[in-house]
């Protein structure tokens, strides 16, 4: 997985990143940023091949209610699995949207966020 790069302050943002890496291309960069509320969000950059007819530089954020990620981060690491499942699940339905829309000749946003709240943890 060193195809990536990640570039996180926390490590749990970090193993959030990791857990949703396998969706993307190699040589995308996992990020995290501070939201105007200064709850961690993690941003990833990484260039589309499916969404236009040259590679296409895309952002997704995904941005966890607040009240979500503390609940997250409460939690022991070994009862995180599902959190995880529910992340990889958006993130997955994120792109395929995206490349439907694309299918559809619709325009896809270059730079797209992912709200997570309630059924993030």
């Amino acid at each position: 997985m060193e195809d990536y790069l990640f570039e996180c302050a926390s490590a749990d943002i970090e193993q959030l990143a990791r857990v949703i890496a396998d969706l993307f291309p190699e040589q995308t960069r996992f990020a995290e940023h501070a939201a105007e509320n200064g709850t961690p969000q993690l941003v990833v950059h990484w260039v589309a091949m499916r969404m236009g007819t040259a590679a296409r530089r895309m952002t997704l954020t995904v941005a966890i209610a607040p009240a979500a990620l503390a609940r997250y981060r409460a939690l022991p690491a070994r009862m995180r699995s599902r959190s995880f499942a529910v992340l990889h699940a958006y993130v997955e339905a994120t792109i395929g949207s995206l490349e439907e829309q694309h299918a559809k000749g619709e325009e896809t946003p270059r730079d797209v966020t992912l709200d997570l709240d309630e059924e993030f943890a």
